[in-house]
């Protein structure tokens, strides 16, 4: 099998395919190792788990035999001058290289679907939907709009973070004032414990155990290890910026 990308989903496809029994896995990224978007755990577990990663290498086209797959095509690449934040590839002086495979996957990213929007004379500004921080579209007082199409390619967290603020302009909107999390109890502040610990380390299970089966690749932490971390908790809602507007943040 053959995984075309350097992001975390790439290598969610990757190390997944090893979990299903595939024979090979090849990861084909088109600049440097230290380049991929994805995290360092995740290249680093992926390779653990028999992931190979050819770098410097563009994709090119698919081999079909027979109706059906049977190799992918590549250029190999030289890094040129930086692009933003890092060097941009170019073609190498050099022959394509092919990699026998069976199944290919492109994990290379997703755009966003913006132009019906425009039909509505929704501003997609930038290839994104412009929004307030309140998740309010911008001439349009009837519209919310959060995650993705607002912020870009970002993570999970952002988004649900983005549905929840949409959630609270939706009700502000229709002439309610919910508090939010209002039925939850917080506890009363203690005094802060301000010794410096180190943040606790998460073990992995090992490799030859966790590529078998698709449970948490992570052992978790112990309850000493959680009273620990809890115990870092500042307070801010309460001694912070929080204090300022009641101690709800």
């Amino acid at each position: 099998m053959v995984v075309v990308g350097g992001g975390n989903v790439a290598m969610d496809a990757a190390r997944s395919a090893i979990r299903c029994h595939a024979d090979e896995v090849t990861v084909i990224y088109r600049r440097r190792q230290v380049d991929m978007t994805a995290l360092a755990s995740e290249i680093q577990g992926a390779i653990e788990e028999g992931v190979e990663l050819l770098t410097m290498n563009a994709p090119r086209s698919v081999r079909v035999e027979g109706g059906k797959v049977a190799g992918f095509v590549m250029q190999p690449q030289r890094t040129g001058e930086y692009i933003n934040s890092r060097p941009g590839v170019t073609n190498a002086n050099s022959p394509e290289r092919e990699v026998r495979c069976e199944i290919v996957l492109l994990a290379i990213g997703q755009d966003i679907e913006y132009s019906p929007f425009e039909k509505y004379g929704i501003n997609t500004a930038r290839k994104t939907i412009e929004a307030s921080e309140s998740a309010k579209v911008a001439g349009s007082e009837k519209v919310f709009a959060g995650g993705d199409c607002v912020l870009g390619p970002a993570t999970v967290i952002k988004a649900i973070a983005a549905g929840k603020t949409a959630a609270l302009g939706i009700d502000e909107y229709l002439g309610y004032h919910h508090k939010y999390l209002e039925e939850i109890e917080i506890p009363e502040p203690e005094e802060n414990n301000r010794k410096h610990y180190g943040r606790v380390h998460l073990v992995d299970v090992s490799a030859r155990e966790r590529k078998k089966n698709f449970e948490p690749v992570e052992l978790g932490m112990s309850y000493e290890e959680a009273m620990q971390e809890c115990n870092k908790c500042l307070r801010c809602d309460h001694f912070g910026c929080g204090s300022v507007i009641g101690g709800s943040i």
